[in-house]
């Protein structure tokens, strides 16, 4: 969502980014440490790219998220940066995100948990990261024709993970342009609104 996250920033509207692990498991062949240190410095490069105001780290451990989903601290901690950011919107994965070992279904009912436990009825949204299931859901489209490049560039600059961003590139473009033509733009991001 790294187009509508441009938008928003561009907008005026503070942008909060949580990072629950640093992908150390993604590149198995390294080191976790090592991968630790070049996701971090990627993410930050990325954020100020980006213009997010704020990006926290959980550092819980990637591959293995679904371990913390019944974590009350886990589920504490995100619900404190709720209350303290009071968001108008929340976007987080889906809860049918294909994605292995499952961490990012993980990442939405951590989430779903912390809302739950708090009194105000937050927007929640999904994005799309590999695919979704369609849903019978009510879908938010935004216009980033004029943020497309800068998602673009954004995304390069997760220089790690090279391979996989290179794999996505054709799916991103095909899904900017079908929802531009379906919102009358050039390029949008699609949501799927989850509360």
């Amino acid at each position: 969502m790294g187009g509508t996250i441009a938008k928003y920033v561009e907008g005026g509207k503070k942008v909060i980014v949580i990072i629950f692990s640093y992908g150390e498991a993604s590149l198995p062949h390294l080191q976790a440490d090592y991968v630790k240190k070049t996701r971090l410095k990627e993410i930050k490069k990325v954020s100020s790219f980006l213009g997010t105001q704020e990006t926290i780290f959980l550092g819980l451990p990637d591959a293995n998220i679904k371990e913390f989903v019944n974590d009350k601290p886990t589920v504490l901690r995100v619900k404190k940066i709720i209350l303290k950011y009071r968001p108008e919107k929340i976007f987080t994965h889906s809860p049918q995100d294909p994605h292995a070992p499952g961490d990012h279904k993980a990442v939405y009912q951590i989430v779903s948990k912390a809302l739950d436990s708090t009194r105000k009825k937050y927007d929640l949204f999904a994005f799309e990261v590999w695919n979704i299931t369609p849903e019978n859901r009510p879908v938010m489209y935004i216009d980033i024709s004029n943020h497309f490049k800068k998602k673009i560039k954004a995304m390069q600059l997760f220089k790690s993970q090279w391979f996989s961003i290179l794999l996505t590139f054709v799916p991103v473009y095909l899904r900017a342009k079908k929802y531009g033509l379906k919102n009358n733009c050039r390029y949008a991001e699609k949501f799927y609104k989850l509360r």
